[in-house]
């Protein structure tokens, strides 16, 4: 008599794919491996369980993953090394063939094992015969090196067909994919012609299988290989070191329509205008770009056309990074136009471009409804912004959309600013969720006040707080009953402060400080240090709450040190 079927294997797809979900979101294990030293461990921590449909099951096998699963191919191994080990470990007692419920697809392997067709083989063998990602919708193919000597020195014989056959294979294993993202950090030094034509070769084929190619760092840095009319489609375009303004016009113009990430860190040229400027004086839109990326050695000219239609080149535009010289020059046409829709904005404010905001008025309390984070520094980096040389930038931090949600401000370097003006500049922000102050030292009286005024801070990010000066009249032993009367309770959503200091005498100073926040704010429960300061600090913090002073609330307290140790 056969034996009974499992009823799971009476059930169709999509109802084991449910029960798969039930399960991994309602248990939770953890296998320890060799991962969880190598990296950060709550990105290889199992989140989510091994799901052994029916040990009989020998027609299919669900495993259910985090989020990504990850191929790579080692130079001088046969066969492909996933991960987390222990789900190979599992993988390698099943003949059958078996799904991977992941949402994501990393491989990760160098030029040499798709030219070879070593890719392909990998793929072909056991234990990942059959093997199929049917929910998987983005696949990342990581290349990394170059074509070293002992691998090729041209391409080998038949690498077209191997590279055709290789991009059949990922389409057979994940049949829903619609978006392919090319990333590395490719050496162009060695045998760069071979390397990039593989580029060019592998976006061409993927733009036959998927709707979508995003084309990442390290591809970018030899144009010369790179035949940019064939590539179309694109999503994603990040430049690097080494290409031309023509080129980049190029590749990002013929991608107009279907762009929503542009990043350019650096090229040859300086005058990118052509990207947003036609020949005959119009202009050219990219109705879905939501990220624009700029860095130092880019120069852009707005067309005359966009201060008369009152257009914007980039509609749909939420984050604004420019980590150089505002490449627009004192033109504003992005910050007025695109005021409905930023979100982010991170600049480095000369005077210059800070007068021009100021003179234009740009920034106002009903202006930019969805800015939630500002980062401003200066072309010196986080410090200093002297209050003597730059005051219109600190009227421009007095004025910048007080009204708005936002929920980050950081590198303000206010130490020759006057005291009043500081705390009325940073009270005005009463949005603010996290405040990044990293080269200031306030005093905790200071402190008490931002956390009052800003109702919403939870984070906040600067030297170990002092007790100095003390207010008049109290003395070290009043402190306490000050600090519960006048403050307490206080700031419901702070909980943690930043700190980076390591020197010794600065933690002793702090311990204070910090016992009588926690006794102010009773959601305060953090204090980030290095590693180095956390175990010096702990130490004082228990000898400290044992004293006469602090012993009333010492389990109120402890709870600071027992999160300090974790």
């Amino acid at each position: 008599m056969p034996p009974a079927l499992s009823p799971l294997q009476t059930l169709p797809i999509h109802a084991v794919e449910r029960i798969v979900d039930h399960v991994a979101n309602n248990i939770r294990l953890a296998f320890n491996n060799d991962y969880d030293t190598a990296r950060p461990t709550k990105y290889y921590r199992l989140q989510m369980p091994l799901l052994w449909v029916c040990r009989n099951f020998r027609a299919v096998v669900y495993l259910r993953f985090f989020k990504c699963h990850e191929l790579r191919f080692d130079k001088n191994v046969d066969r492909a090394v996933g991960g987390p080990i222990p789900y190979i470990q599992c993988l390698e007692r099943f003949a059958g063939p078996f799904h991977l419920v992941a949402q994501e697809v990393r491989i990760l392997m160098r030029p040499w094992a798709v030219y070879s067709g070593k890719a392909l083989m990998i793929l072909s063998r056991f234990p990942y015969n059959g093997c199929s990602f049917p929910l998987a919708r983005t696949l990342e193919i990581y290349l990394h090196g170059s074509l070293a000597t002992e691998d090729a020195t041209a391409v080998p014989l038949g690498a077209d067909i191997n590279i055709s056959a290789f991009v059949r294979r990922i389409g057979q294993m994940a049949p829903k994919l619609n978006l392919v993202r090319l990333s590395g950090g490719l050496d162009p030094s060695n045998h760069a012609d071979t390397t990039y034509r593989l580029i060019d070769s592998l976006t061409t084929q993927l733009l036959q299988l998927v709707d979508r190619v995003e084309l990442t760092h390290g591809f970018n840095r030899a144009p010369h290989f790179l035949q940019v009319d064939t590539i179309r489609n694109l999503t994603y375009v990040h430049s690097y070191f080494g290409i031309g303004s023509e080129q980049i016009v190029q590749l990002v113009r013929q991608n107009a329509p279907t762009l929503r990430y542009l990043s350019i860190i650096s090229c040859v040229d300086t005058d990118l205008s052509g990207i947003i400027q036609d020949v005959d004086g119009g202009y050219i839109e990219y109705p879905y770009i939501h990220t624009l990326l700029l860095k130092q050695d880019t120069s852009w000219s707005m067309p005359r056309r966009y201060a008369f239609d009152g257009a914007v080149p980039f509609p749909s535009l939420r984050r604004l990074i420019s980590r150089g010289d505002f490449p627009f020059g004192d033109d504003l046409v992005l910050f007025r136009g695109n005021a409905a829709t930023l979100e982010l904005l991170k600049l480095t404010l000369t005077r210059e471009l800070a007068l021009a905001l100021l003179r234009h008025n740009v920034f106002t309390p009903i202006s930019h409804p969805k800015l939630q984070c500002i980062m401003l520094k200066t072309p010196q980096g986080p410090i200093p912004v002297n209050y003597a040389d730059n005051p219109e930038i600190i009227q421009l931090m007095l004025d910048i959309a007080p009204g708005a949600a936002i929920r980050e401000v950081s590198n303000w370097s206010l130490k020759q600013a006057p005291r009043s003006l500081v705390l009325s500049l940073l009270g005005k922000h009463v949005g603010l969720h996290v405040l990044a102050l990293p080269d200031v030292r306030l005093s905790l009286w200071d402190a008490m006040t931002l956390i009052k005024s800003l109702s919403l801070l939870s984070d906040l990010h600067a030297k170990a707080p002092t007790l100095d000066p003390m207010p008049d009249g109290v003395t070290q032993c009043k402190l306490v009953a000050y600090v519960c009367s006048n403050y307490s309770p206080m700031g419901t959503r702070f909980r943690c402060w930043h700190i980076k200091d390591d020197n010794e005498g600065y933690l002793r100073e702090a311990v204070k400080p910090f016992l009588l926040l926690a006794l102010a704010c009773p959601n305060f429960d953090y204090v980030a240090f290095t590693p180095y300061a956390r175990e010096k600090f702990a130490d004082l913090l228990e000898k400290a709450i044992d004293t006469a002073n602090y012993k009333e609330h010492a389990p109120r307290l402890r709870r600071l040190l027992h999160h300090i140790l974790e």
